[in-house]
């Protein structure tokens, strides 16, 4: 609370703070959805300043304040994908990233990557937010469950819907025509 303090006074160490504690897993999380180190970058100061701004907002009763954050860092790349490209994300390699010749052992992470990316596309908006959380946000279900104000079962039941679906969409993928 401190540091939502601090930082809705306009405190440099309190922004300091909240970036060194926080700025990873809000970089880490936009380079999963952005999908380059540059636009991940971006991302993060932007979350840090949207909070900044919004700081009155933030009501500790309804969540911790990583969560918040990680919610702006959803936020706005979800915006910044649909703003950049539509609805759908091409999945696009610039020839000169290429690798010359493709190996069994380098065609498979490449296969797998593309797979999980179109599995994920078919969640909702909250479905991923949710396994961005649990997955990549490094959040229990106990603590999502108390950031978000519903029961613990609630959350262990939408993840296991999330990751049935990409299990599923992964295996419509498999079948044969």
């Amino acid at each position: 609370m401190q540091l939502v303090e601090g930082l809705l006074a306009g405190n440099e160490d309190a922004v300091r703070a909240l970036y060194a504690r926080y700025a990873r897993p809000i970089f880490t999380l936009g380079l999963r959805l952005l999908g380059n180190p540059e636009a991940a970058e971006e991302l993060t100061q932007d979350v840090f300043l949207a909070a900044w701004r919004k700081a009155a907002r933030f009501d500790p009763s309804r969540g911790r304040l990583s969560t918040w954050l990680m919610t702006i860092a959803h936020n706005l790349a979800v915006d910044r994908l649909r703003r950049e490209t539509g609805a759908t994300r091409p999945h696009l390699v610039l020839v000169d990233e290429m690798p010359e010749v493709i190996g069994a052992d380098e065609d498979e992470p490449l296969m797998e990557r593309d797979a999980a990316v179109r599995a994920l596309s078919s969640l909702s908006d909250a479905e991923r937010l949710l396994l961005a959380r649990a997955y990549f946000g490094g959040l229990t279900a106990r603590e999502i469950a108390e950031a978000d104000g519903i029961p613990l079962g609630t959350v262990k039941t939408r993840l296991r819907t999330a990751l049935i679906k990409v299990r599923k969409a992964n295996q419509d993928k498999e079948r044969p025509l």
